[in-house]
């Protein structure tokens, strides 16, 4: 998620990518959107500034508890799935269980092929994975605007699977312009920034706290406004990584146990994500962000999650992240103990990815989805 310090960095990075994609979009439109963009900024406080983007032809909706519902853009209405969502983790047992794609090198590591994966939550490039080695994502989370604006032919075809993806509404806005949203296939969460709500003010620490109980929002104390969202329909901190946004979208979902994947963060500047190359690899400012807001944000996510009887494993044996943080796990012991329970040693899906997606309203009330091949096809 790109807070307003990020989009500063993340603007600057991707000037040349944003060039190519303005190919898509009019002189008209790239004109009055830069008009309503400095007119909103020049009429506006900092503290309303991250909605300067929705000046001109965004409205978005909320229910009477302040939650975000539907977004209209430019008179095109999203299929959002936000109302049939119930939070309810009861629903699930102790073996529940999800997995989440990162972007690391580390994932070159993994033959996906091997594994048996319930349920697989994806961010930013993860997609390449579905080429390269058959994986089927039932979820999937972008809340980086840098990363649609530099690699829409990846977005491209996330929103073109049946999945359900959970984006900021300034994710859907950039998407909007640059891929359009008539080639989006699927389904829609929408996602709010604790920090920087969508058409709000940015709250202080001190009105969050007053404004959520614990059972819905955990603030850390920290030297930085830090936490961990417990109910998605409200919102999730980004903790500068998409896949600390990721653990708050599964943890919600209500999953008992997670397996992260290419959580590296080590090196990020200098290191290739595992679909990229040295030559054409994008910006990266995890590794200034480490100290102050990644690790501290996951140390304390994992203090809250193991009191709520969450487990979670990190498969990346080089992570930035300590054992003290998630313990390592090698992910040939996934195939191991998956041959011993005598489970299939394939990496599958199921054939509806909402209709049994855990917290998720009966399939009638979505919209059908077509069956999901094997990942082997």
């Amino acid at each position: 998620m790109v807070s307003e310090g990020n989009a500063i960095h993340s603007s600057c990075a991707v000037v040349e990518a944003e060039q190519g994609a303005r190919a898509s979009t009019s002189p008209v439109r790239r004109a009055g959107n830069t008009f309503f963009k400095l007119l909103y900024r020049y009429t506006h406080t900092r503290a309303w500034r991250h909605n300067e983007r929705f000046a001109h032809g965004v409205a978005l909706e909320r229910d009477a508890a302040g939650r975000l519902t539907g977004m209209c853009i430019r008179g095109h209405r999203l299929a959002c799935v936000n109302a049939q969502m119930a939070l309810a983790p009861d629903l699930h047992d102790a073996g529940q269980e999800c997995h989440l794609i990162a972007t690391g090198p580390s994932v070159n590591l993994i033959d996906y092929r091997a594994l048996h994966m319930p349920r697989v939550l994806g961010v930013n490039g993860a997609i390449a994975l579905t080429e390269r080695q058959g994986v089927r994502f039932d979820y999937y989370c972008i809340v980086d605007t840098g990363f649609v604006r530099s690699r829409p032919d990846l977005v491209e075809r996330v929103v073109r699977e049946p999945l359900t993806l959970f984006a900021t509404p300034l994710v859907l806005w950039h998407i909007a312009e640059r891929i359009g949203l008539e080639r989006v296939r699927c389904r829609v969460f929408l996602v709010d920034d604790m920090l920087f709500p969508a058409g709000h003010r940015a709250p202080r620490m001190g009105e969050l706290r007053a404004a959520y109980d614990a059972r819905a929002l955990a603030l850390f104390d920290a030297p930085r406004p830090l936490g961990f969202s417990l109910d998605l329909r409200h919102g999730v901190f980004d903790g500068r990584t998409v896949a600390y946004t990721g653990l708050q979208v599964l943890a919600s979902l209500g999953f008992r146990r997670l397996y992260l994947h290419g959580v590296d963060l080590a090196d990020a500047k200098r290191t290739p994500r595992f679909y990229e190359e040295a030559s054409n690899m994008q910006p990266s400012y995890l590794d200034e962000n480490f100290r102050d807001f990644i690790e501290p944000s996951f140390r304390h996510a994992s203090a809250l999650l193991g009191r709520r009887g969450v487990d979670v494993r990190n498969l990346s044996m080089e992570s930035a992240l300590g054992e003290d943080i998630f313990r390592k796990l090698r992910w040939q012991t996934l195939v191991r103990d998956a041959a011993c329970a005598g489970e299939p040693a394939r990496a599958c899906a199921p054939e509806s990815s909402c209709a049994a997606m855990p917290g998720f309203a009966a399939a009638a009330t979505l919209a059908p989805t077509p069956a999901r091949a094997s990942a082997l096809a």
